[in-house]
């Protein structure tokens, strides 16, 4: 009997264990070695993505929510919002050391991926700067906005 149950156990955890088909992160990994800081190459411009400007210049402080996340996750309710205070940095960062930071790119990110992120810091890069054929060159600087980073869910 004892037999019979843990069997059942042990293929129920592993039929439930997230899929990489979807494109989306094997969790249990990321969690082992997520530190440090993460730059997102984020797009401002999706459909799904309001901006809300809280400041104006010289200062920048702005938010963005966004709803409305592929399945299985296109729950109305579910949000990411993405901020940066007056009270939080930005910096400069070649194009040549990205390649030794941790970098990814939200148009690969589902809803659990943002709920699961666990780095100490976060920046955004915009995508649409990403994509300049201008941003090719080693040398050019992005400007990267440290972001504060939340998930949930309205009821």
């Amino acid at each position: 009997m004892k037999k019979g149950l843990f069997s059942i156990l042990f293929i129920y955890i592993f039929s439930c264990n997230p899929s990489n088909s979807n494109g989306s992160r094997d969790y249990n990994q990321i969690n082992s070695i997520q530190k440090g800081e993460l730059v997102i190459v984020f797009n401002r411009y999706s459909i799904n993505t309001e901006i809300i400007e809280r400041s104006t210049e010289p200062n920048e402080s702005f938010q963005f929510w966004r709803e409305g996340f592929d399945p299985p996750y296109e729950d109305p309710n579910l949000y990411i919002s993405i901020g940066h205070g007056l009270d939080q940095g930005k910096k400069k960062i070649q194009r040549k050391e990205l390649d030794e930071l941790d970098v990814w790119f939200d148009s690969q990110m589902d809803y659990l991926d943002w709920f699961n992120l666990n780095f100490e810091k976060y920046y955004i890069i915009y995508e649409d700067e990403y994509l300049m054929k201008e941003s090719l060159d080693p040398n050019y600087e992005f400007t990267a906005y440290e972001v504060k980073i939340s998930t949930g869910g309205v009821e």
